[in-house]
């Protein structure tokens, strides 16, 4: 009750820190060779520790309960780098090993980048998390009620490790071949109906020229939360075992990519024979069984040298009050306009981008995303449980809207560029009646929709799907 009274106190104090509406066309990028010079890949691979060492705490814990400081250290969080060009200007793709990075510690990033940009010739940076729930917390959520729980000292680090990565990717540039391959598991929990992901492990290979040890770039929908949530240690989960088993075996170096992770998407979870549950040997096991999926990889072809992005800007209705609550603390980092569609008076500015790597397309979706928004899978009459909103009205399934612009290949890399929480699928989308996304609730069947809280909004997905439309029309119109 504290918090509530505490929220409520703060919304009378926001006004001035809101701007004006305001809107963006999509930015295409079109990178092609030098004049003269056959398109061929070059890619390079850089990473660097982000390390809490001499700065002074406390430091929480991010993905599950508030208020709890890391106790240990398992393996340090990184920031790792792949550049990427086809022989003219560059993109840039850093994922993060964090639970979530806000839009102004992306901004930030870019600023610091600028130097790198202007000599290097990149034309894109993007960053994304890879959503481990055994980090610092990056986005000030996990610390005491009603404070910020980002260590500001940290971030800056996180920020430092970023350029370090950038510029070591850059001197690691290579030509050679990318290639595309996948393979099915069945390793993964989907924990609210209905049951819909994708059970692929899908890799991007970089095979150099010079016959050096290359770069996998693997797309998974799974949360990395396999030490669970009673965990203290510092990890990057299993995405970072992943990593050091790949290195010592192939000297290759990684990215994983975390896919349309919402409803809560998982690995399962990895008991002993006996005994408590072990949480370092749950994330020992599962990044050996996700490597090992990786290995049996078969079907890999090139993919050819083109190499494109195009990103817009994008408002979505800010309904969740709690949010305004975050903003007025500093947790919630994105700029706000005054617009009347949303219950709260404003809407979230962030940003979605396409990129294209030959006919293999990534949407960088800035949350985390309910797989059945891609695949159209939505609950209906022929679900097990029919929809908790079944009046509201679903928006045309991303795949569907790829297919009409001739994209048979499009992956998801959510939390990019942003975090705006969970972007939930409208006819499944209910808040408390009397304390809407304060307290959780469950429908007529049990079912808990506790993601609604950590969302923005009903709109969500509405906008997203308009935003993806928006940038394929910009590629292919």
């Amino acid at each position: 009750m504290k918090k509530l009274s505490i929220f409520l106190a703060s919304l009378t104090l926001l006004t001035a820190i809101f701007t004006g509406c305001g809107a963006a066309s999509p930015q295409l990028i079109q990178t092609e060779a030098d004049d003269m010079t056959p398109a061929q890949w070059h890619m390079g691979f850089g990473d660097a520790i982000i390390s809490h060492d001499g700065l002074e705490g406390p430091f929480y814990i991010a993905g599950y309960d508030a208020d709890r400081e890391i106790t240990g250290v398992l393996d340090e969080m990184r920031a790792s780098a792949v550049w990427m060009d086809i022989g003219g200007e560059g993109i840039l793709l850093i994922g993060v090993d964090c639970v979530g990075l806000g839009r102004d510690r992306i901004e930030n990033i870019r600023t610091a980048l600028s130097p790198f940009c202007l000599e290097t010739g990149c034309a894109s940076v993007n960053v994304y998390s890879t959503h481990s729930h055994a980090g610092i917390d990056t986005l000030g959520l996990w610390g005491e009620v009603a404070k910020d729980g980002k260590n500001e000292g940290f971030m800056e680090r996180l920020t430092e490790a970023c350029v370090t990565a950038a510029n070591l990717a850059h001197a690691d540039r290579k030509a050679g071949k990318l290639t595309y391959g996948y393979v099915p598991t069945d390793f993964q929990y989907d924990s609210r109906e209905p049951i819909v992901f994708d059970e692929n492990l899908h890799q991007l290979r970089f095979i150099p020229d010079d016959g050096t040890a290359g770069i996998r770039m693997f797309s998974y929908a799974a949360h990395a939360e396999s030490m669970r949530g009673a965990n203290t240690l510092l990890s990057r989960d299993f995405p970072g075992v992943m990593s050091d088993l790949l290195l010592s075996k192939t000297g290759e170096r990684m990215l994983y990519m975390p896919s349309a992770i919402g409803g809560l998407i998982m690995t399962e979870q990895i008991d002993p024979p006996s005994g408590p549950f072990d949480a370092e040997n749950a994330v020992k096991v599962t990044g050996q069984r996700m490597i090992q999926y990786a290995y049996k990889i078969d079907n890999e072809r090139e993919v050819e040298p083109v190499l494109q992005i195009a990103k817009t800007e994008l408002e979505i209705p800010m309904d969740n009050t709690v949010y305004l609550y975050y903003r007025f603390l500093g947790i919630l980092g994105n700029e706000t306009r005054e617009c009347a569609e949303s219950e709260t008076g404003y809407n979230l500015v962030t940003e979605l981008s396409v990129l294209r790597l030959g006919d293999i397309h990534i949407a960088m979706i800035p949350g985390e995303l309910f797989p059945e928004l891609a695949t159209g899978e939505y609950m209906d009459e022929t679900c097990p449980r029919p929809a908790a909103n079944p009046t509201a009205e679903n928006p045309e399934a991303l795949n569907a809207i790829a297919a009409q612009y001739g994209v048979e290949n499009l992956l998801i890399l959510g939390l990019a560029n942003d975090e705006i929480g969970y972007i939930v699928p409208p006819n499944d989308f209910i808040v408390h009646p009397e304390t809407p996304y304060l307290t959780n609730v469950g429908d007529l069947h049990g079912e808990n929709h506790y993601e609604e809280t950590n969302s923005v909004g009903i709109h969500a997905a509405e906008k997203i799907a308009e935003a993806l439309r928006s940038v394929l029309a910009s590629m292919y119109s």
